[in-house]
């Protein structure tokens, strides 16, 4: 009995890193705006992530522009149901004086049409960052379009002011798989009968 119980554990916890190992085909990504000059993406080496960097999105003193926007947006689609997106902001030269950046990030499902998570936060201090977020679906879903825009803002001021991105990373999450799901269910009821 022990052992059918560690064998189906062990099948559990192959079907958990089989899943988290899943990867998401990223496709029609697009990146614009005025502050869009020179960025790129690259996708990251697990295959379920996208990174997007901006070396010209800086505005405030000394630079062309005060305000700015940057929008993105793309497709991804994975084999096993996706439910999460963690996020990640990180910036170069911060925010000084009046900078300001506004995040916002709308997913929409493919599959069973409609808007499945959302996503704002305006961010106005340099202790604000890097900024981080797990943003979770209202629903699974395997085939979503995102759309990110970021508003960068820098009035004049009598200080020195400046706002400016140089990097947004984002990762989708593949939900468990139901085998490895109950294979869990199995080990904790395993458990249970010892004690």
């Amino acid at each position: 009995m022990r052992r059918t119980i560690t064998t189906i554990a062990l099948a559990a916890a192959a079907g958990i890193a089989a899943t988290a190992n899943a990867g998401v085909t990223f496709s029609n990504v697009s990146i614009t705006g005025t502050l869009a000059s020179g960025a790129a993406w690259v996708l990251g080496g697990a295959g379920d992530d996208i990174d997007f960097t901006f070396p010209n999105a800086l505005v405030g003193d000394g630079q062309q522009f005060r305000s700015g926007v940057i929008t993105i947006t793309f497709l991804a689609k994975s084999d096993k149901a996706m439910n999460l997106d963690k996020l990640g902001l990180s910036i170069l030269g911060g925010l000084s004086g009046s900078g300001t950046i506004i995040f916002n990030e709308v997913v929409e499902d493919l599959i069973n049409p409609g808007i499945i998570a959302t996503y704002g936060v305006t961010l106005t201090q340099n202790s604000q960052l890097p900024h981080t977020a797990d943003i979770h679906f209202s629903r699974e879903s395997t085939y979503v379009k995102v759309k990110k825009t970021l508003i960068l803002s820098a009035i004049d001021t009598r200080d020195f002011d400046l706002a400016g991105v140089a990097l947004v990373e984002q990762k989708l999450v593949p939900t468990p798989g139901a085998a490895a799901l109950m294979g869990m269910g199995v080990l904790v009821m395993g458990r249970r009968r010892r004690a």
